[in-house]
């Protein structure tokens, strides 16, 4: 990974000297600058494509450990979740920071709501990232700082999955329970509507067939607004380039 920096930076350093030597004026040298830092951008950017693209390969299973339960207006609900320790473990100690991978969480509060934003980054220093914003967690009886901590733990999880990809079976509330009493509905987050997949699947077709875009890099897409059911990300996985006049 080191050589095309290397490289990229020795190459600079030559024509900043003959520049230097060449008595450039600032703005040559400025314009020199910019070429570079424009040129490892785009190294970075292709090296974080890669090792993601790798990753997604061997991208793992999130086990569902937790289990929750409460009550309805309809009846009782039971179900069980991968939790935010669930996806940490399946990713961290398994492949993640084995490509060179990491990510990290900024969060910020805005009277009720709370936005957390995750940050996946990659050795070469590009990064990329999403965001997802949530009411705090006023059910039950929690403590002002647990209503903030329930929020927080569920945005974290649903970040997290989206910007890897992970494709869970099922969504969850991560503990983020809403109050089911009256007429009050679920606050999750559902999977991506299946109405808006069909819809713009013509689209996507054309873009991955004519090389345009990957079937990762709209999956992410998809996760960013909310999580890619397994069956849309093997319909997108299944689309291939098509070769030229044909």
């Amino acid at each position: 990974m080191d050589k095309p920096e290397s490289s990229a930076l020795s190459e600079v350093g030559q024509i900043m000297q003959s520049a230097i030597a060449q008595n450039a004026s600032i703005d040559t040298l400025e314009r020199v600058m910019s070429l570079y830092e424009h040129s490892q951008a785009i190294v970075a950017r292709q090296q974080f494509n890669e090792a993601f693209a790798r990753f997604q390969q061997e991208m793992p299973v999130v086990k569902k450990s937790k289990s929750a339960a409460f009550n309805t207006k309809n009846g009782r609900m039971e179900y069980t979740y991968a939790s935010i320790d669930d996806v940490v473990a399946a990713v961290q100690r398994s492949v993640l920071h084995r490509f060179g991978l990491t990510y990290w969480f900024e969060q910020q509060q805005n009277g009720p709501s709370i936005t957390i934003t995750c940050h996946l980054c990659y050795l070469s220093g590009h990064s990329i990232a999403n965001t997802a914003t949530g009411p705090v967690d006023t059910t039950g009886n929690k403590s002002a700082l647990q209503q903030i901590g329930s929020t927080v733990t569920y945005l974290k999880r649903q970040t997290l999955v989206g910007i890897l990809g992970l494709a869970c079976t099922d969504d969850d509330t991560d503990g983020y329970v809403p109050d089911m009493n009256g007429d009050s509905q679920p606050q999750t987050q559902s999977h991506y509507p299946d109405k808006d997949f069909q819809r713009h699947l013509p689209e996507w077709r054309a873009s991955i067939e004519s090389g345009q875009q990957s079937a990762e890099r709209i999956i992410r897409k998809i996760n960013s607004k909310a999580p890619a059911t397994p069956q849309q990300i093997q319909q997108l996985k299944a689309i291939h380039i098509q070769p030229r006049g044909h």
